[in-house]
């Protein structure tokens, strides 16, 4: 299918000639049904009602059907915009010029050097030369400029707008890092750090405003000088196709991710950028972390600011459904990209998941560990098995988990080149004494899982260090990703040919809080968790021989970190957020020297 390009910045109208003309055509109102004459009350007549009216019945709670969309429209689009309201503007507007990068930047060493390497045995191992490493970010976290050239509103500047405290400082991506205008500084920083790779995302409404239907020209354009300035530099783009930023128009017509009409608009939509860029990109992310369905995608507001079609209200419905569509939406993505299109490159999507340790040797702590595993890398590890879900899901859901076709199955299994982990912390799993009550009982605590966990060893004492309290999830636990490395490649997926550890950073406690930057470039906790990870990253790779081919830090620099906003940061660099400045700080150092 040939898309048309439109221009959704200056004026432009689309007349209905020209959208015959494209092959679509302009929504029409859909009239109720009549019904019978509204009837009048006992004991009391009204005069009829001139001319030719119907009657209906109407009620705003019950959503029968879907809204097709076809009007692509800039009216159309304003509308869209107007769901969300006003949104703030950043002070670049637009592309910046890059100054050039001073020789060094002010870096730890005098009275504090940077983190002793964990392990001295390793001192002289290298990784190979092959080894891809880099940074990593997501378009809505960085790039700001929300409503400029053309972009349609995400799922997400409707959350953080109008879902009062749905952001836990109530800031919004609406300027983050202003990525989108830096674009080219960052990238010369990037190369002037000595760092090789980069792995952004793309932002769908920035290429499809309406989540299908037209190319936003000024889009393509953007991402167009991106991949050029990335080429022209020497950075290798590694590219996230979807990072949570569904184009909210899909969810005005369908509900997005909780019904089947995605598969195929996240299709057309990957397919075009993929066919562009595939001649720069080695590494493509179909999906990052479709385990978001459950932590995220769950809990939007449906039926509060959009329709919940299909009457898609509770958590657990939607968070299976979700998968399900995202998962066959990669595989389909997938299959084209090998069998038809004969992609160049490798293809994947990122894995959320975290390591779980049995707290003791007892069965029923097994059993937790294997459970946790299994309602967040096996609902999703079909790839690498027949292509379908663990036995455990299906017994514990049952009809809530959708079922997979033969035909399903075969295009999901063998649908990832090599497995991607974004794996941030550890943790200890314990059974459940009543185990069979909680899978029999959709409302018992902990179900479906009916595992539970804690961030705390058999003794009673933490895991790790703790990170900021606004992501009390996590705690820092180096020797937890050599385990897990070999845990997945040996046990959980074994014909894995290779893993990636796509994501693992670190919020440095406080950072928020301190006023000056001369009290938080030096972050201690996140520069030892670097050190901490990269040195069991390696010896998984040289000790326990796992095929351990890359990693990337997160993040690149301080950014919007969803519902917690901008008060934790996870950046390797300091993003000043009214001039918009970055400043390395001490981890940046401490993850860049370990690659010399």
């Amino acid at each position: 299918m040939v898309l048309p390009s439109l221009n959704f910045r200056k004026g432009g109208l689309l007349t209905p000639a020209l959208l015959l003309q494209l092959g679509l055509r302009s929504a029409q109102a859909v009239n109720p049904e009549p019904t019978a004459t509204v009837k009048a009350p006992a004991g009391i007549s009204f005069g009829p009602a001139p001319g030719k009216y119907s009657t209906a019945s109407f009620n705003a709670g019950t959503y029968t059907t879907f809204l097709p969309n076809t009007d692509f429209s800039n009216e159309q689009l304003n509308f869209l915009w107007n769901q969300i309201g006003p949104v703030a503007t950043g002070p670049y507007t637009s592309t910046v010029k890059p100054t050039p990068e001073p020789s060094s930047y002010p870096s730890p060493g005098g009275l504090h050097p940077l983190v002793p390497s964990y392990d001295t045995s390793l001192a002289n191992a290298k990784l190979p030369d092959n080894f891809m490493w880099g940074v990593a970010s997501s378009a809505y976290q960085v790039e700001g400029a929300v409503k400029d050239e053309g972009k349609g509103p995400s799922i997400w500047d409707l959350l953080a707008h109008r879902v009062p405290n749905e952001v836990a400082d109530n800031s919004t991506g609406d300027i983050a890092a202003g990525h989108y205008y830096l674009y080219k500084q960052d990238i010369a920083r990037v190369k002037n750090l000595g760092i090789p790779s980069f792995s952004p995302s793309i932002s769908w409404p920035r290429i499809f405003p309406f989540g299908k239907g037209p190319v936003n020209a000024a889009g393509v354009a953007h991402y167009d000088d991106v991949i050029k300035t990335m080429v022209d530099a020497g950075i290798t783009p590694v590219v996230t196709l979807f990072h949570w930023d569904t184009p909210l128009a899909l969810f005005n017509e369908y509900g997005a991710w909780n019904d089947e009409q995605i598969v195929d608009d996240y299709y057309n939509y990957a397919t075009f950028i993929i066919s562009r860029y595939d001649k720069y990109v080695p590494i493509w992310f179909t999906i990052n972390e479709p385990q978001y369905c459950n932590w995220q995608f769950s809990y939007y507001p449906a039926g509060k600011y959009y329709p919940a079609y299909d009457n898609v209200t509770t958590p657990l419905e939607a968070r299976f459904r979700c998968g399900h569509y995202t998962l066959l939406a990669h595989a389909k993505v997938a299959k084209w990209y090998h069998e038809e299109f004969k992609g160049k490159g490798r293809i994947t999507f990122k894995n959320s998941g975290n390591y779980y340790a049995p707290n003791t040797t007892a069965q029923a702590d097994v059993v937790a560990a294997q459970r946790q595993s299994d309602f967040s890398l096996g609902w999703f590890g079909g790839p690498w098995t027949d292509g379908d879900y663990p036995q455990s899901l299906k017994d514990t859901l049952g009809d809530v988990l959708p079922k997979l076709t033969t035909a399903q199955k075969a295009m999901i299994k063998g649908s990832c080149d090599f497995y991607a982990i974004d794996g941030y912390t550890g943790y200890y799993a314990t059974g459940l004494p009543d185990l069979e009550k909680c899978t029999s009982n959709s409302s018992y605590p902990g179900y479906p899982e009916c595992s539970n966990s804690a961030s705390t060893q058999p003794n009673g004492f933490p895991v790790g260090p703790a990170a900021d309290a606004g992501v009390n999830w996590l705690y820092s636990t180096p020797i937890g990703i050599r385990d897990f490395l070999k845990e997945l490649t040996t046990k959980l997926f074994p014909t894995i040919p290779d893993i990636m550890v796509t994501e693992f950073g670190f919020a440095e406690p406080f950072e928020n809080m301190f006023p000056t930057t001369n009290q938080l470039l030096w972050d201690l906790r996140r520069s030892d968790y670097y050190q901490g990870f990269l040195d069991n990253i390696l010896a998984s790779r040289i000790v326990d021989k796992v095929n351990v081919t890359g990693a990337y830090g997160w993040a690149i620099f301080d950014n919007f970190e969803w519902l917690s906003g901008q008060s934790v940061k996870f950046g390797m660099q300091y993003l000043n957020t009214t001039s918009l400045e970055r400043i390395p700080k001490a981890s940046m150092f401490q993850f860049t020297n370990f690659f010399k």
